[in-house]
């Protein structure tokens, strides 16, 4: 018989409105329940980034720091200290073959190097030098400075040549860049009678992720070459040439003294102790970390739009989902990023992220099948995901077109949603 008591019907609907709002309460806030493991997953991935450097230090501080050689630099001490002169030399050639090697500490992969680097150049007398200052001056007491910043770095004792003639070189406490310097007295006899005092000096060093150099001399010239294929050019100066293949690098400088942000001639050891350095990274990218905490940031926009999609499919079904099960597939959504940050440690990160994507998936999938007892839903749930974890990635490799294509995915998908939803009748019996 035909129900003809008009006040059935709008009781119905709204009861159905009451249930399917709480439904929709309770998700949100299972959710938002979510953030808190999404916190708990960062912090982990910082404390595993942490660890990393913390191995990076020890092993830096065994082999050697990064280095960056500073010098030669000629001192002339004053009858005062405010009369003290530095002169920088006239021409600075750096050439140098680099050796890179990998060593490991625990999980962890760092590269070192060993060089021994030629530097070869002269002295003149700076035309910056007012003849007023030269009374005032030690000449006797001249020295030659040379440092680097880590003195573990030396390999063997330098070898320096003045004039043709070899002198030896000893550490002091002298401060140059560094808390500490080598050494050796000069004669400056021919450099104020209007000549030069010419230099070669060999240095066998070895150190860790960077070498650097101070642009000291009025021309200073460097080429390096190197087996090492991820190197990354730095500082304030770029090389005017470089070449990079898997096989190595070479790269060559040159750096007027007009280029730099320092004088030829000055009076306190000071000056340089700020100066801008050049060089190359030799440390091999390890990106892992800073991949998964990317990624990460996006974990809440796929558990929005997984459970948004799992209710369109609750709706259209009629197959009720209890929320315990939400929270199953939340939970199981924020496993993928332990996954991600568990493999990437031992490898690719691409390779590591296609594996936890496969397992999130096909474990999701698997329960939407045994939820709703029917494949074809819980094969479109897998296709959201495999979309989802795709534009993510896309996204995270991307640099300068990354908030581009994001936000003309996100229209997309909300689009793709609006239009879904269309289909779906919110007064039908109640799940």
């Amino acid at each position: 018989m035909e129900n003809t008591n008009p006040q059935i019907a709008p009781a119905n609907t709204g009861r159905n409105n009451l249930r399917l709002g709480i439904k929709l309460s309770i998700i949100l806030v299972i959710s938002l329940l979510l953030l808190i493991p999404q916190a708990i997953i960062m912090n982990v991935v910082d404390e595993r980034a942490s660890t990393e450097q913390n191995a990076d230090l020890e092993v830096s501080e065994k082999w050697g720091t990064g280095q960056t050689l500073t010098g030669p630099v000629l001192f002339i001490p004053g009858d005062s200290a405010k009369n003290n002169v530095y002169i920088l030399p006239e021409t600075l050639d750096i050439d140098g073959d680099i050796s890179s090697r990998t060593l490991r500490r625990g999980i962890y992969d760092f590269t070192v190097y060993e060089s021994t680097l030629a530097l070869a150049g002269r002295f003149v007398l700076p035309k910056e030098l007012k003849s007023g200052q030269l009374r005032h001056l030690r000449t006797g007491q001249a020295k030659l400075l040379f440092a680097i910043s880590d003195f573990k770095g030396f390999a063997d004792n330098p070898s320096l040549q003045l004039g043709g003639q070899r002198v030896e070189l000893t550490a002091e406490d002298l401060a140059l860049g560094s808390d500490k310097a080598l050494s050796c007295s000069v004669d400056l006899q021919q450099l104020l009678s209007g000549g030069t005092v010419d230099y070669r000096l060999t240095v066998p060093i070895k150190g860790s992720n960077h070498l650097y150099f101070l642009p000291v001399g009025r021309t200073t010239s460097v080429q390096l070459r190197s087996d090492c294929a991820t190197p990354s050019f730095t500082g304030r100066y770029l090389p005017a040439d470089r070449e990079v293949t898997d096989q190595g690098f070479t790269a060559q400088w040159k750096v007027l003294a007009l280029n730099r942000d320092f004088a030829q001639v000055f009076n306190s050891h000071t000056a340089l102790r700020n100066a801008q350095s050049f060089g190359v990274d030799l440390k091999v990218p390890v990106m892992q970390y800073q991949q998964t905490t990317r990624s990460i940031k996006y974990a809440y926009l796929i558990i929005l739009l997984t459970f948004a999609v799992v209710f369109f499919v609750e709706i259209r079904r009629q197959t009720p989902i209890h929320p315990v099960q939400y929270a199953l597939v939340g939970i199981a959504l924020m496993l993928f990023y332990t996954l991600l940050l568990s493999f990437s440690e031992h490898l690719s990160f691409l390779l590591s992220y296609l594996i936890a994507s496969v397992m999130t998936i096909g474990l999701i999938t698997l329960f939407m099948r045994a939820l709703l007892r029917n494949t074809r839903p819980a094969l479109f749930v897998a296709l959201l995901l495999t979309v989802l974890y795709l534009f993510i990635y896309i996204i995270m490799q991307l640099e300068s077109y990354a908030l581009l294509v994001g936000s003309l995915g996100l229209f997309t998908i909300l689009a793709a949603a609006m239009y879904a939803s269309r289909k779906i009748n919110w007064y039908q019996k109640p799940l």
